[in-house]
């Protein structure tokens, strides 16, 4: 069935589908326009996979990173976390209809068929979640050595731009306190004595909004606005 519905038609209505999760997850309207065409792309992707490929695995993990992949890129050019173009743009992909048969199939004791409708919803979940996996996973060791590129360089502004896109961050302010920084550094496996103590404390100073505290400081009332 899902072969004789044109390719524009998978599309437009794949986006609608989107936007209206997306609405159900309550993401700001002005994210929606972005939203939705990624959800569209994954699921013409997904489609044109079961047009050329007889393995689940191959187009349902292909969907799913092209989304995760889009979602990471706009997640940076919006300053929004990826989180809130990822999950509305899988759902389309979510084996649903599969899940539904597999069990009606168990009800009426066909247990071939629901077995094999079954390991097929099975791997497309499985491909579903690899893909997003893959792909956040190498969106932190990115996120990770743009970190450490820009602690190299004492660029306090990068610095904050990347921890920001790290932890979600989508506010003006930026508060790190010392434990985080020191951490981020470990994490970049960053050795800290190598460096004077005046470029470490150039990495705890930015803008009259970006304020980095330790903990001492977080008692007193600062104005970071």
């Amino acid at each position: 069935m899902i072969t004789q519905v044109p390719l524009w038609q998978h599309f437009i209505f794949a986006g609608l589908a989107t936007c209206g999760f997306a609405i159900f997850f309550n993401v700001q309207p002005k994210l929606l326009l972005w939203t939705a065409p990624i959800g569209a792309l994954g699921w013409l992707v997904y489609v044109l996979g079961v047009f050329n490929y007889e393995n689940p695995m191959i187009y349902s993990f292909t969907a799913a990173a092209v989304i995760s992949l889009c979602s990471e890129i706009l997640a940076r050019r919006l300053k929004q976390p990826a989180i809130l173009f990822v999950i509305p743009g899988i759902l389309p992909l979510v084996p649903g209809v599969g899940l539904y048969q597999t069990v009606y199939s168990i009800m009426f004791k066909k247990y071939g068929l629901a077995a094999t409708i079954g390991t097929k919803s099975v791997i497309v979940s499985i491909g579903i979640a690899l893909g997003i996996l893959v792909v956040a996973s190498l969106s932190r060791v990115f996120n990770l050595y743009q970190l450490k590129k820009a602690f190299s360089r004492n660029d306090t502004a990068r610095y904050v731009d990347w921890v920001n896109l790290g932890k979600n961050r989508t506010g003006n302010q930026f508060v790190l306190d010392r434990d985080e920084l020191n951490e981020h550094l470990n994490s970049l496996n960053i050795d800290t004595e190598s460096y004077k103590k005046s470029d470490l404390d150039k990495m705890e100073k930015n803008s009259s909004q970006d304020v980095i505290l330790d903990k001492k400081s977080k008692d007193n009332n600062l104005d970071l606005g």
